[in-house]
């Protein structure tokens, strides 16, 4: 009697396991057919038993199913376009799961298909979310995004996703996690230039000076091509004290754009800049001059030697309020007299610079508002210096305008 029972439940297994396993099969034949309807109500319900809940290619079926209902999402005229609003998270979880239960890969290459589809989508979410400033939700969809690129081995579309989750972290002010995304994209050799800028800052704001050099350095060794990881190579050496290998950096760059006036004269610049910082004001005053020869209508070297001259004008007038009230030797006044003929050479570049602006098309004007302030404000202090009340209400009169604009 025991073993007819044993016999019998046997073949209802049986039974149900066939059935299940048809439920499977009729859910891939109605989505072939495109009775997605039909096939989605087959394999949740093949998903969802003890008998074909366990099998891989359960799950396969039901991620490649769901992103077929997700194709139809975006076809207004389509009978199955609001079958399944979370289709995405639905094929993402299937793949997920078909991943866990493919103990022998026999599925992987065929469950790769879902992760690249779902994987796109949450790309796409990501992009949408962080233009529309949701950058939580955004950061979410690239961690998905990520994944399944991921599992899929697509390395190009996984450091998209990276990317923009780096920008969503640094719009929530996450600095560890900007550094985290960022920090993956430099070992994976990125050649987002973006990337290395952002993580060089980051460090230097930290005072870390060996992980920014870290970064100067990946950068110059993945992407010697690009004369904007010579420059930061530059910065790096002349942060850490040695000037002769900064200039060999910075020359590096210029040979690299001599036949491209507009970025050579632009680095120009940016090394002027660098021998600012370092106090040596007569070797950038010459890069400025051979910027401005070579590209006369400009605004960074403008600005630049501009700011140079002013900024040692106030280093004169603080020099000259630290003199002792009762010093007798006149150095306060020679000082303050230094200070005029600075602020005197800074005016000239500094309305050049003004003059630049002005002459762009209004289109641009609104981008160049803050570097207009900057030069205005600075012209103030000058006139204000110079004691010259013929131009200073004029100044006076613009600064208000930004201000209230």
């Amino acid at each position: 009697m025991k073993k007819l029972v044993l016999i019998l439940a046997m073949a209802t297994l049986g039974v149900a396991t066939v059935a299940q396993t048809l439920e499977v099969e009729s859910a891939v034949q109605d989505m072939r057919k495109k009775y997605l309807n039909k096939a989605k109500a087959s394999i949740d319900k093949a998903c969802n038993h003890d008998q074909t809940k366990e099998d891989a290619k359960t799950w396969y079926y039901k991620g490649l199913i769901y992103c077929q209902i997700g194709n139809e999402t975006g076809n207004p005229k389509s009978k199955y376009k609001d079958l399944a609003p979370d289709w995405c998270d639905q094929a993402y979880d299937a793949a997920l799961k078909c991943r866990e239960l493919d103990k022998n890969n026999e599925w992987a290459e065929s469950n790769n298909t879902v992760f690249g589809y779902v994987g796109g989508e949450y790309s796409n979410l990501a992009l949408a979310a962080y233009n529309a400033h949701d950058f939580q939700k955004s950061l979410d969809y690239c961690e998905k995004s990520i994944t399944a690129f991921g599992y899929m081995g697509d390395k190009k579309q996984s450091d998209n996703a990276y990317y923009i989750a780096g920008l969503c972290a640094e719009q929530l002010h996450d600095k560890d996690l900007v550094k985290k995304y960022f920090s993956t994209l430099m070992r994976r050799k990125t050649d987002k230039k973006s990337v290395y800028e952002k993580l060089y800052s980051m460090y230097l704001a930290d005072s870390n000076k060996a992980e920014a050099t870290k970064v100067a350095n990946n950068y110059y060794k993945f992407h010697p091509e690009d004369y904007n990881s010579a420059l930061m190579m530059s910065r790096a050496y002349r942060m850490n004290g040695n000037i002769e290998k900064s200039n060999e950096m910075v020359n590096a760059a210029l040979n690299q754009t001599k036949d491209n006036p507009q970025v050579y004269s632009a680095l120009l610049c940016a090394a002027a800049e660098m021998l600012v910082e370092g106090n040596d004001f007569e070797a950038a005053e010459a890069k400025y001059n051979e910027s401005l020869q070579l590209v006369n209508n400009q605004f960074q070297a403008n600005f630049g030697m501009g700011s140079m001259y002013f900024n040692r004008a106030v280093d004169k007038i603080n020099a000259a309020n630290d003199v002792p009230f009762d010093d007798e030797t006149g150095l306060a006044e020679k000082l303050t007299e230094e200070s005029k003929v600075f602020f005197g050479k800074a005016e000239s570049y500094m309305k050049a610079a003004v003059a630049y602006i002005d002459a762009l098309p209004e289109a641009q004007q609104p981008m160049q508002k803050a570097n207009l302030y900057n030069c205005l404000s600075a012209l103030k202090t000058i006139y204000a210096r110079l004691q010259n009340a013929t131009e200073l209400p004029a100044i006076n009169a613009r600064l208000e305008a930004i201000t209230k604009g």
